[in-house]
This record gives structure tokens, sequence and C-alpha cells, in this order.
């Protein structure tokens, strides 16, 4: 189901409150509800822009692809599709695997 709007603007308002007590795993876990939130409810999207460079970092700095990505690459990179690994788009959004 759909989140509803009212609940998220309440999320929002709250981050700048805590995030400072986050650890790196946890604002990496924050960055990906805010992508969420930027994509579905863009006008919600009041987090100061340093806040969102923070989140960002962290989403980039901790990488963890499971077995199965590693396994999944290598089939494909035996097959002969050549593609990027943990590719990250302009937003920040990082893709298994992208040609």
């Amino acid at each position: 189901g759909c989140i509803a709007s009212d609940r998220i603007a309440a999320l929002l308002d709250r981050i700048t409150d805590v995030l400072a007590t986050f650890d790196a795993v946890q604002l990496s876990q924050l960055y990906q509800f805010w992508l969420f939130v930027s994509v579905q409810h863009p006008h919600l999207c009041r987090l100061e822009p340093h806040y969102q460079e923070k989140l960002r970092q962290a989403y980039q700095t901790t990488p963890r692809p499971s077995q199965l990505q590693h396994d999944v690459s290598s089939a494909l990179s035996r097959l002969g599709w050549t593609h990027s690994f943990e590719f990250v788009t302009e937003k920040g959004i990082s893709l298994d695997m992208a040609q």
C-alpha cells in the first residue's frame, strides 16, 4: 500500500532532530526512504541540501552486495553481457547491474 502523505511529512519534520544520532547504516537506509519520498511525493521533499548530501554519502559508502549479486554478475559476464556492477545513478540510486 501507499504511505499517507501526512505521515511522510511528519517523518521528514523529525529527521533533522534525530539525524545526528544515526550510524552509517541507518543514514543509508534513511537515504533510500528519502529517495522514495522525492519520487513519489516531491512536494514533501523539505530536507535541507546539506542533510541530503550527508545521507547520500552514507548510502554510497555502505555498499553491501550479496553473494547472489556477485554470482549473477559473474554468470552474465560469462554469457558476454557487459555491465557495470553496483552502478550509482546521478540521483544516488544504486543499481545492482546496469549497461
